[in-house]
C-alpha cells in the first residue's frame, strides 16, 4: 500500500496536502471504475497504489460520481489517442506528471515503445519500489524532476528530441499557471510532433467553491479564455478531438444521475447537454514545426 513521501500525511487522511497526493486521488478512481463489470478499462494495480490515503480522498470529495465518470472519459480517451498514435508510427512516448498512471501495465503496448515517465523524485522512486514485482508490456523508465525546473527541463527534453515521440500530459496542465503552461508548450515545440492533453474549454474555470478547502494545496491555477486558441497561440493545434460526449457514448457510460449537477445536466434538452459535454475531453496536438 502506497503513502505519499512528499505529503507525510497519515494513511487514511482525507486531506490533499500536496499536490502529488491528486495522483492517488485519481488511482482510486481509476480503481473504483476497474471494479465494475462494464468497465471501460481495467487497471488491477490501481487499488494497490492509491492505497487507503487515495480510498479516503475519493471518498471526500463533493460531487464524486460526476468526478468519477470525467476520469474515466479522459483516461479512456487518452488510451484511444495513444494506440492511434502508435499505430502511426510513434515509438517513444514521454509520460509528464506520469503520477500513479499504469499504462504500460494495463495496456498492450507494444514491446519495441520506449515509455518514459517524468514525475517527482520522491514519487517516482516509490512508484518503482511499488512495482518491482510487476512486468510491463514495454520498456519503462522513470525520471524524478519537477517540471517547473525549466532549465533542468530543457535538457531533457532534448534528450527525446525526435518526430517519433509522443508526449502526453494528462491531469497536469490544470495546476500550472498559464505562463508555466506556454513556457512548457514552447519547450515541446522543438522536442516532439504530438502532445496528448485532457482540455476543458468552457472558458475560465477556478477551482470549484465545494472543493476550494479540499484543494488548497494543489489548487487549479489554469486559467485560459479559450483552451484552444491558447495552445495555437504556442504553436499547438489540434489533430484530433475527443469530447467527453463522444467518449460518453462510445464507452456507453452516460453523465451520472447525481445532485445537483447530475439531475441538471440530465434535465436539460439533449442537444444542449452534449454541448456542454463537448466542451472537455482529450486532444491530439501537433505543431507544423517538425521535431528533427
Amino acid at each position: 500500500m502506497l503513502e505519499n513521501p512528499l505529503s507525510h500525511a497519515p494513511l487514511n487522511s482525507k486531506s490533499i496536502v500536496d499536490v502529488t497526493d491528486t495522483a492517488l486521488w485519481v488511482a482510486a478512481l481509476r480503481a473504483q471504475e476497474s471494479e465494475r463489470s462494464d468497465a471501460a478499462f481495467h487497471d488491477p494495480l490501481a487499488g494497490r497504489l492509491a492505497g487507503k490515503r487515495g480510498a479516503a480522498i475519493a471518498r471526500s470529495m463533493p460531487n464524486a460520481a460526476v468526478t468519477r465518470w470525467g476520469v474515466v472519459i479522459r483516461t479512456s480517451a487518452i488510451d484511444l489517442l495513444i494506440e492511434d498514435a502508435i499505430r502511426s508510427g510513434i515509438n517513444c512516448v514521454v509520460n509528464l506528471g506520469a503520477g500513479l498512471d499504469m499504462r504500460p501495465y494495463r495496456m498492450t503496448i507494444p514491446p519495441h515503445i520506449r515509455w518514459v515517465e517524468i514525475d517527482f523524485p520522491d514519487l517516482m522512486q516509490l512508484k518503482d519500489a511499488a512495482l518491482k514485482d510487476h512486468t510491463p508490456t514495454c520498456h519503462v523508465e522513470r525520471i524524478g524532476l519537477n517540471l517547473l525546473d525549466g532549465a533542468r527541463r530543457k535538457k531533457l527534453f532534448a534528450a527525446y528530441r525526435s518526430r517519433s515521440t509522443l508526449m502526453i500530459a494528462e491531469g497536469v496542465v490544470p495546476y500550472l499557471s498559464n505562463d508555466d503552461v506556454a513556457s512548457l508548450a514552447d519547450d515541446l515545440l522543438t522536442c516532439c510532433q504530438f502532445w496528448i492533453l485532457d482540455f476543458d474549454n468552457a472558458g475560465i474555470r477556478r477551482t470549484p467553491r465545494s472543493w476550494a478547502k479540499q484543494l488548497q494545496a494543489a489548487p487549479m491555477l489554469f486559467q485560459p479564455i479559450d483552451w484552444f486558441g491558447f495552445f495555437e497561440n504556442c504553436g499547438w493545434h489540434a489533430h484530433r478531438v475527443i469530447s467527453s460526449a463522444d467518449e460518453s457514448a462510445r464507452v456507453n457510460r452516460p453523465y451520472p444521475f447525481s445532485f445537483p449537477w447530475g439531475l441538471l445536466m440530465h434535465a436539460l434538452p439533449r442537444a444542449v447537454g452534449r454541448g456542454v459535454l463537448t466542451a472537455s475531453g482529450a486532444a491530439l496536438l501537433g505543431t507544423a514545426t517538425r521535431a528533427k
